[in-house]
């Protein structure tokens, strides 16, 4: 359906290729860390299945410690819109971080499993 080093080049992806991305990360053909810069109260209430790290875009320079030593594998930034992952993706890039792909529409376009 969808080639997985194209969507891993893509500078930005949609709800339906992070999920594809999502199921072949469950078969183990792909690794990449899903990270949510909601704030808590919007990550609790609801969340896409499958998120690894929570890192508010609030407070993302103190939390950005807690994924610091993956800034070699893939990045996929999510918020409810598009709109702060995609200011977290240039502060990741800023960082060294060098795979960052922002999931355009946010978990607000997003029809795959949520928590």
């Amino acid at each position: 359906m969808y080639n997985i080093e194209e969507l891993l080049g893509k500078n930005e992806i949609n709800g339906k290729e992070l999920e594809y991305l999502l199921s072949e990360r469950k078969k183990e053909r792909v690794k990449f860390l899903l990270v949510d810069v909601r704030e808590e109260y919007e990550y609790n209430t609801k969340r896409i299945a499958g998120v690894d790290f929570l890192v508010p875009l609030s407070d993302f320079f103190n939390k950005i410690k807690n994924i610091e030593q993956y800034k070699s594998y893939y990045i996929i930034t999510k918020c409810k819109l598009g709109g702060r992952s995609a200011q977290a993706q240039i502060h990741l890039q800023s960082l060294g971080f060098k795979k960052v792909i922002n999931l355009a529409g946010g978990i607000t376009h997003y029809k795959g499993d949520v928590l």
